[in-house]
């Protein structure tokens, strides 16, 4: 197993805590099916996260204040709704092409 140390990892996290929960969140992602994005002979779940946080592959998220946190949730909520509203829109078009 890969042990880095923090000083190696310290520009992908703040804090230990932090590169714990993004190397567990990987992990996770790998165990349910997830590919790997580096090529690793080791079938370590933990190994093969701690691999790509290495070689810059996977990236803890951006930090926004609470405000942008916020604004950012209600964009994306906006964006998902004009999705299904113009899903719809085709659906219904489609219906009444083929009833044509």
């Amino acid at each position: 197993m890969i042990i880095p140390s923090f000083k190696e990892l310290k520009g992908v996290a703040d804090s230990r805590y932090e590169l714990a929960i993004l190397v567990s969140k990987r992990a996770r992602k790998i165990i349910d099916g997830n590919p790997a994005l580096v090529d690793t002979d080791s079938e370590k779940p933990v190994t093969v996260a701690i691999e790509e946080i290495m070689a810059g592959k996977i990236k803890f998220g951006e930090k926004l204040s609470d405000s942008e946190y916020e604004a950012k949730v209600a964009e994306e909520k906006e964006n998902l709704i004009q999705e299904i509203k113009q899903k719809k829109i085709d659906d219904l078009n489609k219906e009444e092409l083929e009833e044509e």
